[in-house]
Protein backbone atom coordinates (compact mmCIF):
# COMPACT_ATOMS: atom_id res chain seq x y z
CA UNK A 1 0.00 0.00 0.00
CA UNK A 2 1.13 3.06 -0.71
CA UNK A 3 2.41 5.97 1.74
CA UNK A 4 1.46 3.55 4.24
CA UNK A 5 2.00 4.85 7.58
CA UNK A 6 0.62 1.96 9.92
CA UNK A 7 3.73 -0.27 8.30
CA UNK A 8 6.02 2.88 9.31
CA UNK A 9 4.87 3.53 12.51
CA UNK A 10 5.00 -0.07 13.96
CA UNK A 11 8.12 -0.63 11.45
CA UNK A 12 7.55 -4.28 10.54
CA UNK A 13 5.08 -4.66 7.12
CA UNK A 14 4.17 -8.32 8.39
CA UNK A 15 2.53 -6.47 11.49
CA UNK A 16 1.31 -3.93 9.99
CA UNK A 17 -0.73 -6.34 7.70
CA UNK A 18 -1.80 -7.99 10.62
CA UNK A 19 -3.02 -5.92 12.46
CA UNK A 20 -5.76 -5.09 9.82
CA UNK A 21 -6.50 -8.45 9.17
CA UNK A 22 -7.46 -8.60 13.16
CA UNK A 23 -8.64 -5.10 13.33
CA UNK A 24 -10.87 -5.39 10.10
CA UNK A 25 -12.31 -8.59 10.18
CA UNK A 26 -12.87 -8.26 13.86
CA UNK A 27 -15.58 -11.79 14.81
CA UNK A 28 -13.43 -13.80 12.33
CA UNK A 29 -10.90 -16.13 13.75
CA UNK A 30 -7.68 -17.46 11.70
CA UNK A 31 -5.39 -20.38 11.55
CA UNK A 32 -2.28 -19.60 11.16
CA UNK A 33 -1.74 -20.71 7.23
CA UNK A 34 -5.44 -18.93 6.80
CA UNK A 35 -3.89 -15.66 7.95
CA UNK A 36 -0.39 -16.09 6.52
CA UNK A 37 -2.69 -16.91 3.30
CA UNK A 38 -4.74 -13.53 3.34
CA UNK A 39 -1.93 -11.22 3.90
CA UNK A 40 0.42 -12.67 1.57
CA UNK A 41 3.55 -13.31 3.53
CA UNK A 42 5.64 -16.64 5.24
CA UNK A 43 3.94 -18.56 7.38
CA UNK A 44 7.17 -18.45 9.53
CA UNK A 45 7.22 -14.63 9.76
CA UNK A 46 3.30 -14.45 10.55
CA UNK A 47 3.92 -16.69 13.07
CA UNK A 48 6.28 -14.88 15.07
CA UNK A 49 4.47 -12.03 14.90
CA UNK A 50 1.14 -13.49 15.82
CA UNK A 51 2.82 -14.65 18.89
CA UNK A 52 3.62 -11.02 19.64
CA UNK A 53 0.39 -9.28 19.44
CA UNK A 54 -0.71 -12.54 21.36
CA UNK A 55 1.71 -11.54 24.34
CA UNK A 56 0.56 -8.11 24.11
CA UNK A 57 -3.13 -9.50 24.60
CA UNK A 58 -4.23 -7.83 21.05
CA UNK A 59 -5.28 -11.38 19.90
CA UNK A 60 -6.30 -14.58 21.46
CA UNK A 61 -5.78 -18.13 21.06
CA UNK A 62 -8.80 -20.50 20.44
CA UNK A 63 -9.51 -23.68 18.81
CA UNK A 64 -11.13 -24.06 15.50
CA UNK A 65 -15.06 -24.48 15.72
CA UNK A 66 -17.24 -26.76 12.82
CA UNK A 67 -21.22 -25.84 12.79
CA UNK A 68 -23.24 -29.56 13.02
CA UNK A 69 -26.09 -30.04 10.92
CA UNK A 70 -28.83 -28.82 13.99
CA UNK A 71 -26.66 -25.54 14.33
CA UNK A 72 -24.38 -26.43 17.47
CA UNK A 73 -20.77 -25.58 17.61
CA UNK A 74 -18.23 -28.12 18.58
CA UNK A 75 -14.12 -27.63 19.02
CA UNK A 76 -12.16 -29.55 16.04
CA UNK A 77 -10.38 -32.44 17.68
CA UNK A 78 -7.68 -35.61 16.70
CA UNK A 79 -5.53 -35.24 13.89
CA UNK A 80 -7.69 -31.74 12.41
CA UNK A 81 -7.06 -29.89 15.53
CA UNK A 82 -5.62 -26.32 15.17
CA UNK A 83 -5.50 -23.20 16.97
CA UNK A 84 -6.79 -20.04 16.08
CA UNK A 85 -6.71 -16.25 16.64
CA UNK A 86 -8.92 -13.35 16.96
CA UNK A 87 -8.85 -10.12 17.93
CA UNK A 88 -9.61 -9.58 21.53
CA UNK A 89 -12.40 -7.26 22.26
CA UNK A 90 -11.93 -7.53 25.76
CA UNK A 91 -8.46 -5.75 25.90
CA UNK A 92 -8.99 -2.60 26.97
CA UNK A 93 -7.10 -0.66 24.45
CA UNK A 94 -8.98 -2.87 21.47
CA UNK A 95 -12.04 0.08 21.00
CA UNK A 96 -8.81 2.92 20.74
CA UNK A 97 -6.74 0.66 18.56
CA UNK A 98 -9.45 -0.05 16.10
CA UNK A 99 -10.22 3.45 15.63
CA UNK A 100 -6.35 4.38 14.88
CA UNK A 101 -6.32 1.36 12.42
CA UNK A 102 -8.95 2.22 10.16
CA UNK A 103 -7.95 5.98 10.26
CA UNK A 104 -4.78 5.09 8.87
CA UNK A 105 -5.89 3.19 6.82
CA UNK A 106 -7.23 5.02 3.80
CA UNK A 107 -8.24 3.35 0.71
CA UNK A 108 -6.21 4.86 -2.12
CA UNK A 109 -9.00 4.73 -5.01
CA UNK A 110 -6.67 5.11 -7.94
CA UNK A 111 -4.38 1.68 -6.95
CA UNK A 112 -8.21 -0.05 -6.72
CA UNK A 113 -8.75 1.13 -10.68
CA UNK A 114 -5.36 0.31 -11.55
CA UNK A 115 -5.24 -2.73 -10.45
CA UNK A 116 -8.87 -4.22 -11.64
CA UNK A 117 -8.05 -2.45 -15.13
CA UNK A 118 -5.37 -5.16 -15.38
CA UNK A 119 -8.36 -7.80 -15.52
CA UNK A 120 -10.15 -6.48 -19.06
CA UNK A 121 -12.29 -3.43 -20.36
CA UNK A 122 -13.23 -2.11 -16.79
CA UNK A 123 -16.13 0.46 -17.63
CA UNK A 124 -17.64 0.95 -14.33
CA UNK A 125 -16.28 -0.01 -10.42
CA UNK A 126 -18.69 0.49 -7.71
CA UNK A 127 -17.51 0.17 -4.14
CA UNK A 128 -20.23 -0.28 -1.55
CA UNK A 129 -20.45 -2.82 1.88
CA UNK A 130 -17.47 -2.87 3.61
CA UNK A 131 -15.63 0.12 2.24
CA UNK A 132 -18.56 2.18 3.10
CA UNK A 133 -18.53 0.45 6.86
CA UNK A 134 -21.77 -1.58 5.96
CA UNK A 135 -21.48 -4.94 5.75
CA UNK A 136 -25.17 -5.47 5.33
CA UNK A 137 -24.59 -5.10 2.04
CA UNK A 138 -24.86 -7.76 -0.77
CA UNK A 139 -21.17 -7.15 -2.17
CA UNK A 140 -18.34 -4.75 -1.44
CA UNK A 141 -17.31 -4.53 -5.14
CA UNK A 142 -19.02 -4.40 -8.55
CA UNK A 143 -17.73 -4.48 -11.78
CA UNK A 144 -19.03 -3.97 -15.36
CA UNK A 145 -16.88 -4.43 -18.42
CA UNK A 146 -16.05 -6.43 -21.23
CA UNK A 147 -13.20 -9.06 -22.21
CA UNK A 148 -12.83 -9.28 -18.32
CA UNK A 149 -10.35 -11.85 -17.95
CA UNK A 150 -11.76 -13.74 -15.04
CA UNK A 151 -8.23 -15.26 -13.36
CA UNK A 152 -6.76 -11.94 -13.33
CA UNK A 153 -9.81 -10.11 -11.88
CA UNK A 154 -9.55 -12.90 -8.81
CA UNK A 155 -5.67 -12.29 -8.79
CA UNK A 156 -6.52 -8.08 -8.48
CA UNK A 157 -9.00 -8.43 -6.10
CA UNK A 158 -6.95 -10.83 -3.84
CA UNK A 159 -3.96 -8.44 -4.10
CA UNK A 160 -6.28 -6.05 -2.65
CA UNK A 161 -7.08 -8.57 -0.06
CA UNK A 162 -4.09 -8.73 0.91
CA UNK A 163 -3.18 -4.86 0.56
CA UNK A 164 -6.76 -3.86 2.96
CA UNK A 165 -6.28 -6.98 5.12
CA UNK A 166 -9.99 -7.96 4.54
CA UNK A 167 -11.97 -10.14 2.32
CA UNK A 168 -13.97 -8.29 0.02
CA UNK A 169 -16.90 -9.91 -1.63
CA UNK A 170 -17.34 -8.76 -5.61
CA UNK A 171 -19.40 -9.61 -8.30
CA UNK A 172 -17.84 -8.68 -12.11
CA UNK A 173 -20.89 -8.35 -15.11
CA UNK A 174 -20.42 -7.59 -18.68
CA UNK A 175 -21.21 -3.92 -20.40
CA UNK A 176 -24.54 -5.49 -21.92
CA UNK A 177 -25.78 -7.66 -18.64
CA UNK A 178 -24.66 -4.62 -16.36
CA UNK A 179 -27.49 -2.28 -18.33
CA UNK A 180 -29.96 -5.74 -18.63
CA UNK A 181 -29.55 -5.74 -14.51
CA UNK A 182 -30.22 -1.64 -14.29
CA UNK A 183 -33.87 -1.84 -16.16
CA UNK A 184 -34.90 -4.62 -14.32
CA UNK A 185 -34.32 -3.37 -11.16
CA UNK A 186 -31.98 -5.77 -10.60
CA UNK A 187 -31.85 -6.69 -6.62
CA UNK A 188 -28.42 -7.12 -6.30
CA UNK A 189 -27.81 -3.42 -7.93
CA UNK A 190 -30.54 -1.70 -6.07
CA UNK A 191 -29.37 -3.00 -2.42
CA UNK A 192 -26.30 -1.37 -3.57
CA UNK A 193 -26.88 1.70 -5.27
CA UNK A 194 -29.83 3.27 -3.03
CA UNK A 195 -27.46 3.04 -0.04
CA UNK A 196 -24.31 4.73 0.89
CA UNK A 197 -21.62 3.64 -2.42
CA UNK A 198 -18.76 5.12 -4.16
CA UNK A 199 -18.39 5.20 -8.21
CA UNK A 200 -14.70 4.70 -8.61
CA UNK A 201 -15.28 4.52 -12.49
CA UNK A 202 -18.07 4.99 -15.19
CA UNK A 203 -16.38 5.50 -18.71
CA UNK A 204 -19.62 4.99 -20.75
CA UNK A 205 -22.13 6.08 -18.38
CA UNK A 206 -23.51 3.17 -17.18
CA UNK A 207 -24.83 4.76 -14.06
Amino acid sequence: MADDFLTRFVGNTTRAKLLRLFFFNQTQSFTLPQAARRVGINPKAVAKEISFLEKLNLVRRGRLMITLANGTKRAVGGKQREPVWTRNETFKYTPPLSKFVHEVSPVHYKNIIVGLRRSGRVAAIILSGSFMGDDTRPADLIIAGDSLNESRLEIAVRALERSLGREIRYAAFTTPEFRYRMTIQDRLLRDTLDYPHLVLLDKTRLL
